[in-house]
C-alpha cells in the first residue's frame, strides 16, 4: 500500500490505494490468463486515517440475527437460583439467606478464594435498610463481622476490601439476572466494585452499582455464548474508602438467578472491550498521548528529545525515580527493531551524574521510574511500542509500564522479551475516557542473568480509536493495594493539610513551573501516587506561568479552597495571590477563579507578595492571609483579612525585619492557650526556620528561635487530632556530593511539634516514627577506639568512640548521654573508608549550647578570629588573565571608553554598565581601598567614543567577574549603595554564582553620606567554605532607576574582592575549621543529661538529629547507607544510657 501527500489542488486530503483483491494466473498468451489487481482509490477526508476507511465494515457482527428480548414481569422467581452449597445441594446460596458462623462463613458455605476483609463477613447481612431486597438478607461488602478469633467486629464498613468466587455452575440458560447495587466503578476501573463472570479462568463479563446509595437494580448477563460451560461469579470490592474518586466504596448484590427471560436489557458496559477494526498505521493513528507544557510541538510520546544531562526527563515534564533520574532523554534507537523517529526509552541508557560526568551506556543495573506528565484519556485505545523484560510490575524485578488513574494501577504490561526489538501492544481505555492518567514505567531489575532482561524499552505512546494489537484482558489490574509509593517524596515546597484521617501533603515540584501535586498519608512512611492537582501553565501571557506556595482550607460551607502564588517575571504584577476551589470530595481537582487575583497594595510589595496562608481567625471572627512580602521596603510577614474568601483587606504587617532577603512561608501555630508563628528565612547565613512569639509589644523572635539548621526549609504546619506535624525539605546539593552546595528542592522531612511548660515551641521526633519503628535490633559494637567499657551504661572517655552496624533501612536510635562535667563535646558521626570523602559528625557542644553537621576532624571552632587587616588578608578573589597583576578585584584600572569592563575579561555587561569607563576615582568614597572602586553611576562613554561624564543614579546593568576558583573559607569586600536584594524589582547587589545559581547575595545598608559628603561602604563576609573548589562568578548588578519608586539608594559600590583565610567581619557566628553544613542553637547540660533520637533514612541519604526534644539538627548525606553509624566523646567522659536501635516492625 502507497500513500501519497496530501493534493495541492484539493486542500488537506490525503490519497491512498487500497488493494481490494487480487488474481494471480499463470502467464500464457491469452490476455485473459494475464495478472490481475483491481484496485481502489480512496480520497481521505480531513481528520480521516487509513484505519478509518479501510476497517469500515470489517468489524465482527454477532452471528445470530438481533431478536426481540422478552422482559419477565417476576425476576425474583424467574428460572432458578445460579448456584447452591456444594457440601449441601439443598441449600440454596445465591439470595445469601444465611449467615452467622462468625469468621470465615463465606468459606464455610462453599465459596472459593475469600480473600482480605471478605473473610470476617457473617454472611448475608440484614438488609430492611437496602431498597429492592429479595427475603431477609443481601450480600454486603460491609457487613457484620468477626475477626479470626471470633469476637465480634460489628459493621466491617465501608473501608473493607475483598473478593471471593461462588461456588461453580454449569450455564444451561439464556440470561443470569442478579440484583446488584453500591459503587459504579466496573473491573475495568480503579477502586471496582463489581461482579465479573469468570469462564475458563477468563472475564467474560461485568456489571457494578450505579452509586445510588443503600439500593438495588436489576441487571441481565446475555451467556449465550457460554453455554454449557462451567463458571463462577466474582465478587469484588477493591474500594477502600480513601476518597480517591466520588463513586460509593462498597458492593451490594442479592438474588442471581439462571433463567430464559432477562430481568433487565443486557448493558454495553457489561462486555470488558468494545469492539474496534485494527490499526493500519499505528504510528500515526490518533494523537500523542502527551506533551510538554513548555513546547508543545515536541514529541516527548515518542521520547524525541535528549542531551540536557542529568534529569533530562524531569526537565521534560516526566517524574523520574532512582537512577532514572541521570538518563539523558530519549535513547538513539537505530540498533532497535521497529522504533519509530530516532529515539525510545530505554531504562539503560545513556546518562550523567548530577555533577555533569558522563556515564555513558547507565546499564541493566539501572533500577527506578518514570512517570509521565499527567493526560487526558481521549480515545479508546492506548497504543505503544515496548520491549524487553517480561517480570510483572508486582515483582521485585519488575521491567513493566502501567497506567494509573486517580493515582490507582489500572493496566499493565512487560516487555516482548526481545533486547533489540519494540512490538505493538494495546490497552483498551474505552472505560476510562474523559479521565485523567499517568503512565508509569518501572524497572526494578537490577541485572544479571536470571530473571529475564534487565531493562525496559518504550516508544510512540498514543491515543488512537483504532488498537494496534489486540487488547487482552489479562492486561486490566484490579487490585485494592500495592497502588502507593514509600516517602519521602523529592518535593519543593510543602503544603499539607488535614482531612478525615488523612495527610494531604499538597506540594510543589521542585522541576517545570513548579505544579501543585498531592500524596496523601497516614503513616507517614507511604503515600498515594502523587497526582497533579493545580497546573502551572508555562505561559508568558499569563499570571500563573509559574505557581508558587500557598495554603489549602475549608471554609464553613465544607468548600475547600486553594490559595496560592501565581508567578510571572515578565508580569505586572511579577507576583499575585491566586485562588481555587475543589470541584468534588477527593480534592484532587481544582478550578482556578482568575477574577479573585490579587497583588499587593498599601506599602505591601508586588513584586515580592507570595506563600499565602489562609485560615480563619476565631479571636477576631474572620479569615487572615499571612504573605511573604515587603513593607516599605523591609522583609514582612503582611496581613490581609476577609469576610468572604473573595475581597481581602491590607493591614499592618505582623511582624518587619531589616533584612534585604524575605520572610518565606509563613504559617501560623494555634495550640489553643498559645499561637506561634514560623517562616523560612531567606536570607543568606540564616536559611532555617524560626519561629515568633507575641508579647505586649507585638510579635518578635523567640528564643532559640530557629527550629532546626539551614539543611530544612519551606516548613508548614498540619494538625490531627493527635499531633502537629512540621513539613518541610531538606535540599539536595549541586552534583548531588556529599560537598556540594544546598540548591532549591529536595527530600521530605517531618517534625512533631509540641509547648514546653514555659510556652516555647519544640521540636521532636514524630510519634509514629516510634510506633512504626518499634522492633529492637541488635546494638552490638562493630568497632571502638579509645577507653570504652559497660553496655548499660556505656562508659566513654575522651577521645573515644564506638561504631554499630551500617544498615540500608530506615532507622532509628535513641539513647541518653550523661557527664559528671557541665559541658563538653560529643556526638553522633558517620565514618567511611571511600577514598576523597570525609566522617561526617553531629557534634553537640554544651559549651557554646551548639549542635552542628560537619564534615571532616576538626569541629566548629566556637567564633573565627577577624582578621584586623581586611584589604590585606589573603588575595585578591579574581584576575585577568591577559595581565594578572592588575588588581581588577580592586578595581584598579580605567580608561578604556565604551566596554572598558569587557576590556578587563569581566563578562556578560549589559545595558549602561558597557558605558563605564572602569573602575571610579574613589575621592568622594569615606572608606575606599586603593584609588578606584566599583561604581554604577561612575564616569563613562557612549560606543562612539562621546564622553557622557558621569552617567548617573538613572543607570542600570549588570557585569560578571571574570570566572575564579573558590580557594579559601571566606569571601571578604567592600559594598555600599541601595539596599534592595538581587531578586528585587529594583535590585543593587552583589552575588556569587556556582554553575549557574546564585549561592550567595548581599547588598548594600542605605547608608547615608559621611560628614564630610562621601559615600560609605562596609567590609562584609561571605563563609564559602562548602564551596572550596567550585568555579564561580561575581555578579554585579543594579536593576535601579533613578525614579523613586521606592526608597532605596538607586546605585551600587563595591571594591576589594578578597579570598581569605578569616573573615573581614563576624556576628558571633560559628565558623567552621572543618565543613561546616549546618548548625543549630539548643540549651544543653551534660550533667543533667542530654536526649538524643536519631532518625536515619539511608536510602534517600538524609537524618535528623533530635536533641532533648525541643531542637532539631536535619542533614544530607548521600552515602548514608554505606556508613556505620557511631558515638563519640571528644573532650570529656561520658556514660551513654539507653542505648536503643529500632526498625520498622
Amino acid at each position: 500500500m502507497n500513500t501519497s501527500h496530501p493534493s495541492p489542488l484539493r486542500g488537506r486530503l490525503s490519497v491512498i490505494f487500497l488493494l481490494v483483491s487480487a488474481s494471480l494466473m499463470a502467464c500464457s498468451d491469452d490476455d485473459t490468463h494475464k495478472n490481475k489487481i483491481e484496485a481502489e482509490l480512496i480520497v481521505l477526508q480531513e481528520g480521516q486515517s487509513p484505519s478509518d476507511v479501510i476497517g469500515e465494515g470489517s468489524e465482527p457482527v454477532d452471528e445470530e440475527q438481533e431478536e426481540d428480548i422478552t422482559l419477565t414481569e417476576n425476576p425474583e422467581s424467574a428460572g432458578f437460583p445460579l448456584f447452591n452449597n456444594p457440601e449441601n445441594s439443598d441449600q440454596t446460596l445465591s439470595g445469601f439467606e444465611f449467615c452467622c458462623s462468625q469468621y470465615n462463613t463465606y468459606a464455610e458455605h462453599g465459596f472459593e478464594d475469600v480473600t482480605g476483609d471478605f473473610a470476617k463477613l457473617d454472611g448475608g447481612w440484614w438488609g430492611a435498610d437496602v431498597a429492592g431486597v429479595v427475603g431477609e438478607r443481601v450480600f454486603s461488602s460491609f457487613g457484620d463481622g468477626f475477626d479470626n478469633e471470633d469476637e465480634s467486629l460489628g459493621w466491617v464498613g465501608f473501608s473493607a476490601v475483598g473478593m471471593m468466587d461462588s461456588p461453580a455452575f454449569e450455564i444451561t440458560e439464556r440470561y443470569i439476572n442478579f440484583l446488584i447495587g453500591g459503587g459504579s466503578n466496573g473491573f475495568t476501573e480503579p477502586n471496582t466494585t463489581a461482579l465479573i463472570l469468570v469462564v475458563d479462568d477468563e472475564v467474560v463479563l461485568q456489571a457494578s452499582g450505579d452509586d445510588t446509595a443503600m439500593s438495588m437494580r436489576w441487571v441481565t448477563w446475555d451467556v449465550a455464548n457460554y453455554a454449557g460451560m462451567t463458571a463462577k461469579i466474582r465478587f469484588i470490592d477493591n474500594h477502600p474508602e480513601d476518597n480517591s474518586d466520588t463513586a460509593l466504596p462498597y458492593l451490594l448484590v442479592d438474588e442471581i438467578r439462571h433463567a430464559g427471560e432477562a430481568a433487565a436489557m443486557p448493558e454495553e458496559t457489561s462486555h470488558l472491550q468494545i469492539i474496534a477494526s485494527a490499526s493500519i498505521e499505528p504510528e500515526t493513528d490518533g494523537i500523542p498521548a502527551f506533551t510538554r507544557v513548555s513546547d508543545q510541538g515536541q514529541h516527548i510520546a515518542g521520547f524525541e528529545f535528549c542531551c540536557g544531562q542529568f534529569n533530562t526527563y524531569a526537565n521534560h515534564d516526566f517524574r523520574a525515580t532512582g537512577d532514572l533520574d541521570k538518563l539523558d532523554g530519549g535513547w538513539w534507537a537505530a540498533d532497535i527493531s521497529n522504533h519509530q523517529g530516532e529515539r525510545i526509552f530505554t531504562s539503560r541508557g545513556d546518562g550523567f551524574s548530577a555533577d555533569g560526568t558522563s556515564l555513558g551506556w547507565i546499564g541493566d543495573e539501572a533500577t527506578g521510574t518514570l512517570s509521565s506528565p499527567p493526560f487526558t484519556l481521549s480515545h479508546n485505545f492506548l497504543n505503544f511500542l515496548v520491549g524487553g523484560g517480561t517480570q510483572d510490575f508486582t515483582s521485585d524485578n519488575a521491567t513493566a509500564v502501567v497506567l494509573r488513574v486517580n493515582g490507582k494501577v489500572v493496566r499493565h504490561a512487560v516487555g516482548n522479551g526481545e533486547e533489540s526489538q519494540l512490538d505493538w501492544h494495546t490497552w483498551d481505555v474505552s472505560a476510562l475516557k474523559g479521565k485523567t492518567a499517568v503512565l508509569e514505567v518501572i524497572d526494578y531489575h537490577e541485572g544479571g542473568q536470571e530473571n529475564g532482561l534487565g531493562f525496559i524499552m518504550l516508544d510512540e505512546i498514543r491515543s488512537a480509536e483504532h488498537p494496534a494489537a489486540t487488547p487482552n484482558n489479562a492486561d486490566v489490574v484490579s487490585v485494592p493495594d500495592g497502588h502507593d509509593i514509600p516517602l519521602p517524596l523529592v518535593m519543593a515546597d510543602p503544603n499539607p493539610y488535614y482531612h478525615d484521617g488523612e495527610f494531604y501533603l499538597y506540594y510543589l515540584i521542585d522541576t517545570a513551573f513548579h505544579d501543585w501535586y498531592l500524596t496523601k498519608t497516614s503513616d507517614l512512611q507511604r503515600g498515594s501516587f502523587p497526582q497533579r492537582v493545580l497546573e502551572a501553565t508555562g505561559d508568558t501571557n499569563t499570571q500563573d506561568q509559574w505557581t508558587g506556595s500557598g495554603s489549602v482550607m475549608e471554609d464553613a460551607q465544607g468548600q475547600t479552597h486553594i490559595f496560592f502564588t501565581g508567578h510571572n517575571a515578565d508580569f505586572n504584577p511579577v507576583e499575585a495571590v491566586m485562588h481555587a476551589t475543589a470541584t468534588d470530595s477527593t480534592l484532587t481537582e481544582f478550578t482556578k477563579i482568575p477574577e479573585d487575583t490579587f497583588t499587593g497594595s498599601n506599602g505591601y510589595s508586588d513584586f515580592d507578595f507570595r506563600d499565602p496562608k489562609v485560615f480563619w481567625n476565631k479571636e477576631t471572627n474572620n479569615y487572615w492571609m499571612l504573605i511573604t512580602t515587603r513593607y516599605n521596603g523591609q522583609a514582612a510577614i503582611g496581613l490581609y483579612v476577609s469576610e468572604n474568601l473573595t475581597t481581602w483587606l491590607p493591614q499592618e504587617p505582623l511582624f518587619v525585619m531589616d533584612a534585604p532577603l524575605n520572610l518565606e512561608v509563613p504559617d501560623w501555630i494555634d495550640f489553643g492557650e498559645v499561637q506561634y508563628m514560623l517562616f523560612s528565612d531567606q536570607n543568606d547565613g540564616e536559611r532555617d526556620i524560626k519561629y515568633l512569639r507575641q508579647n505586649g509589644e507585638g510579635w518578635q523572635l523567640a528564643n532559640f528561635t530557629s527550629l532546626d539548621g539551614k539543611f530544612y526549609y519551606a516548613g508548614r504546619t498540619a494538625a490531627s487530632e493527635e499531633s502537629t506535624l512540621l513539613f518541610g525539605w531538606v535540599p539536595h546539593k549541586i552534583g548531588r556530593t556529599n560537598a556540594g552546595v544546598g540548591t532549591f528542592g529536595g527530600d521530605l522531612v517531618i517534625h512533631q511539634l509540641d509547648t514546653t511548660t514555659s510556652g516555647e515551641l519544640a521540636v521532636h521526633i514524630p510519634q509514629k516514627y516510634k510506633t512504626e519503628f518499634a522492633s529492637a535490633v541488635d546494638t552490638t559494637f562493630q568497632s571502638q577506639q579509645g577507653s570504652v567499657s559497660g553496655e548499660s551504661p556505656i562508659t566513654m572517655m575522651a577521645s573515644s568512640a564506638i561504631t554499630l552496624e551500617k544498615r540500608g533501612d530506615k532507622n532509628r536510635l535513641s539513647l541518653s548521654v550523661t557527664s559528671e562535667n557541665a559541658t563538653g563535646r560529643f556526638g553522633i558521626y558517620f565514618p567511611t573508608e571511600v577514598e576523597g570523602e570525609q566522617v561526617a559528625r553531629l557534634e553537640l557542644d554544651t559549651n557554646s549550647n551548639q549542635a552542628s553537621f560537619y564534615f571532616g576532624d576538626t569541629p566548629p571552632t566556637g567564633g573565627a578570629s577577624v582578621t584586623p587587616t581586611p584589604a590585606l588578608a589573603g588575595e585578591p578573589l579574581f584576575s585577568r588573565e591577559n595581565e594578572p597583576e592588575q588588581n581588577v578585584s580592586g578595581f584598579e584600572f580605567c580608561c578604556a571608553q565604551y566596554n572598558t569592563l569587557t576590556a578587563h575579561e569581566f563578562t556578560n555587561v549589559s545595558d549602561d554598565f558597557l558605558k563605564l569607563d572602569g573602575g571610579w576615582w574613589g575621592g568622594d568614597i569615606a572608606n575606599n581601598v586603593g584609588e578606584r572602586v566599583f561604581s554604577s553611576f561612575g564616569d563613562g562613554f557612549d560606543e562612539d567614543g562621546t564622553s557622557l561624564g558621569w552617567i548617573g543614579y538613572n543607570a542600570t546593568g549588570s557585569a560578571d567577574s571574570p570566572s575564579f576558583e573558590i580557594s579559601k573559607p571566606y569571601i571578604n569586600f567592600l559594598i555600599g549603595g541601595g539596599s534592595n536584594p538581587f531578586d528585587s524589582a529594583n535590585a543593587t547587589a552583589v552575588v556569587l554564582v556556582v554553575n549557574g545559581e546564585v549561592v550567595r547575595s548581599q547588598s548594600g545598608r542605605d547608608a547615608e553620606k559621611s560628614a564630610d559628603d562621601k559615600f560609605v561602604m562596609d567590609w562584609v563576609t561571605w563563609d564559602v567554605s562548602e564551596l572550596i573548589g567550585q568555579t564561580a562568578v561575581i555578579r554585579f548588578i543594579d536593576q535601579h532607576p533613578d525614579d523613586g519608586s521606592d526608597t532605596a539608594l538607586p546605585y551600587l559600590l563595591a571594591d576589594q574582592f578578597r579570598a581569605a583565610d578569616l573573615p573581614a567581619v563576624s556576628e558571633g557566628e560559628d565558623v567552621d575549621a572543618g565543613s561546616l553544613d549546618a548548625q543549630v542553637a539548643v540549651p544543653m547540660n551534660l550533667s543533667e543529661g542530654v536526649k538524643l533520637d536519631v532518625w536515619l533514612d539511608p536510602e534517600a541519604g538524609i537524618g535528623t538529629l533530635y536533641i532533648n526534644e525541643f531542637r532539631a539538627l536535619s542533614f544530607r548525606l548521600y552515602d548514608l547507607n554505606h556508613r556505620p553509624v557511631g558515638i563519640y566523646a571528644r573532650d570529656v567522659p561520658v556514660s551513654v544510657v539507653e542505648l536503643q536501635r529500632f526498625i520498622r516492625h
